[in-house]
């Protein structure tokens, strides 16, 4: 399996192959959620001058209604003008083309971390993407990284049932399986 795991600050990617990952199976790039949050503030501050919002309005947004893939919704958003009047403003264009801009860094990333794998396994492995983290419920990015895989004969991406809590949950069942010699190496 290949498993992408968008944070905030990083996205993590690492091909699990029935043992420990080691380094040569993990990819990480700066392009995240903070990295989306950055560049939708610059994109709505070039579209919309007139319109005063933070950083963290623009996190709001993301989280409350971003979506990469072509959808009749809108991203309308009640922000102060310049005057300080309640105004809306449409943010879906901006907001989409900032949502997108992680794709090509995962899809290369992906490509590298399977070509690099034994030839045997590498369009089983495509079959088999799953996105994880908080970035993972940006709606229509599996379908997305998908049409992009397709320049390399294609591939399926699921996303986790509970991307908040997954990695916990996960950490929670390698503790409780890890063997009692492991545990006193913790400190």
């Amino acid at each position: 399996a290949l498993i992408v795991d968008i944070g905030a600050g990083t996205t993590d990617l690492c091909r699990m192959h029935g043992a420990i990952p080691s380094e040569e199976d993990q990819l990480t790039t700066g392009k995240a959620g903070d990295f989306i949050d950055n560049l939708a503030f610059d994109l709505i501050k070039k579209a919309h001058p007139e319109a005063q919002f933070t950083i963290n309005m623009v996190r709001d947004a993301k989280e409350r209604g971003s979506f990469v893939n072509d959808v009749n919704d809108k991203a309308i958003v009640t922000w102060p003008n310049k005057e300080g009047k309640p105004t809306n403003f449409d943010i879906t264009k901006e907001l989409k083309e900032a949502c997108r801009a992680i794709v090509p860094d995962i899809v290369s990333g992906l490509r590298k971390l399977v070509s690099s794998y034994d030839a045997e396994f590498q369009k089983r492995m495509l079959q088999n993407v799953i996105l994880a983290g908080g970035g993972s419920q940006l709606r229509g990015l599996d379908r997305l990284i998908e049409e992009d895989l397709q320049q390399y004969g294609g591939g399926k991406v699921t996303k986790v049932h509970e991307p908040v809590f997954a990695g916990a949950n996960g950490a929670l069942k390698l503790a409780a399986d890890m063997p009692e010699d492991y545990w006193k190496e913790v400190k």
